[in-house]
């Protein structure tokens, strides 16, 4: 019985790493295809403040050059001009919207509220990567340029 255990489970990781499941990798083809078909794409950083919201909110840079599957770090920077606390939350937008799903977020300050104490200056960071897939989709092979738009909202109430 304890042989028959044995067997079962080197069979099972025999079988796993030939097929790439269970967290046993594929080894070679996808990774081999990816590592000579990277190209570069220019990211362009947009904010945008909720009128009622007292705060200045930018990027500390207006765009980034980047080759696909490199990973980034950009800091946003918030402050508060009044002398409350004010509540916002960041929402994000990805134009063309169809490649959004290759924008990655490692860290990320969006959707989550946050209170802003006064005259406070916070440093909100960003870290990200293009997918080197958009490169091998053929609707989106000839995008070269992405806009990433923060827009600031004024929650009021927690």
């Amino acid at each position: 019985m304890v042989l028959l255990c044995y067997l079962i489970t080197k069979l099972y990781k025999i079988t796993c790493s030939k097929l790439g499941l269970i967290g046993v990798p594929k080894r070679g083809i996808s990774l081999n295809r990816k590592l000579h078909h990277h190209r570069f794409i220019k990211i362009e950083f947009v904010t945008q403040t909720d009128k009622t919201l007292p705060c200045n909110f930018n990027c500390s840079i207006e765009q980034i050059t980047l080759m696909t599957g490199e990973i980034a770090k950009v800091n946003y920077k918030l402050r508060n001009k009044s002398n409350n606390c004010v509540v916002g939350e960041a929402i994000y937008n990805i134009t063309p919207f169809t490649s959004s799903k290759y924008f990655n977020k490692l860290q990320c300050f969006c959707y989550n509220k946050m209170i802003i104490p006064p005259y406070s200056n916070i440093v909100l960071p960003l870290v990200f990567y293009i997918d080197p897939d958009i490169c091998f989709d053929e609707n989106i092979k000839n995008i070269d340029k992405m806009t990433l738009t923060y827009v600031l909202n004024n929650m009021k109430k927690w």
